[in-house]
């Protein structure tokens, strides 16, 4: 099997062209006209993931962020990171391929399975892909409903439980109560409005900068629960689509790309 016959049906399942202007999903580097010999799924490229998948004989890395946004970088050279993991990954004939805001947008990617961890019912999508024949299912962030109405400590409390967090930055109204909930896996700080004009009583996302949370004028609770935190998840993703579909290669999902935050 090729490795081109993993990656067209990926892009099956989570076009491309629902990738935002910025991004740069697909293959990052490498001959997908190459036999398949395994794949190592990650959140994020590193040299230890590299590492990782020559010991388990895995030529397709798999990883939710990519290595190089459009017009983020001019030449490659094995002096940092995003370098050295490409000049590594070619010189064992590796293909690294990455799926990100493509699979944040696609029906069954990300943000439903993160709608999904929260319990929220009667979901959808909450900003619409601009492409009309994807627009019903396809976008950014989602909305729905929780299971019951809660109180603003009772909803952060649940999020912190939900989603195994130690901590969550928020500003809202404590008399508000919380039914109706809009989420965005990453940093979603640009759905603000989104969600306040959709009804929702609660927007949960990462990467929230302080004048961020004044946005909301104390009308929706604003709750950030970190990028990582709010899309770690999206390897169960694509691991389990490829294990679905394929099985004459082995599959894995990395072990060596684990986000690794003290607190104090």
């Amino acid at each position: 099997m090729k490795i081109k016959e993993v990656t067209q049906y990926l892009e099956e399942r989570f076009p491309l062209r629902l990738q935002e202007d910025f991004d740069n999903c697909g293959v990052q580097c490498g001959d997908v006209e190459q036999d398949i010999t395994g794949v190592l799924v990650c959140f994020e490229m590193t040299e230890k993931v590299i590492e990782e998948a020559l010991s388990m004989n895995a030529n397709l890395v798999i990883s939710h962020h990519p290595l190089m946004l459009k017009r983020g970088i001019c030449k490659i050279e094995p002096k940092d990171r995003v370098g050295r993991v490409i000049c590594k990954a070619l010189e064992h004939r590796m293909v690294l391929y990455s799926m990100h805001t493509n699979l944040d947008s696609a029906a069954g990617g990300g943000n439903d399975l993160f709608a999904e961890k929260l319990g929220l019912c009667e979901t959808r999508v909450l900003v619409p892909t601009h492409h009309g024949d994807l627009a019903d299912k396809n976008g950014l962030g989602r909305i729905g409903s929780l299971p019951t109405e809660m109180s603003m400590p009772q909803f952060l409390k649940y999020v912190k439980e939900k989603m195994d967090l130690q901590v969550v930055r928020y500003r809202g109204n404590n008399d508000k109560p919380i039914r109706t909930v809009a989420v965005c896996g990453g940093g979603g700080s640009s759905f603000i409005e989104d969600a306040l004009a959709a009804g929702a009583d609660a927007y949960v996302s990462g990467d929230i900068k302080y004048h961020d949370f004044f946005r909301a004028d104390e009308k929706m609770l604003i709750a950030d629960i970190g990028h990582y935190e709010g899309e770690f998840f999206i390897k169960e993703i694509i691991y389990k689509v490829i294990k679905e579909k394929f099985s004459t290669f082995a599959a894995s999902i990395s072990k060596m790309d684990i986000l690794e935050v003290m607190y104090l």
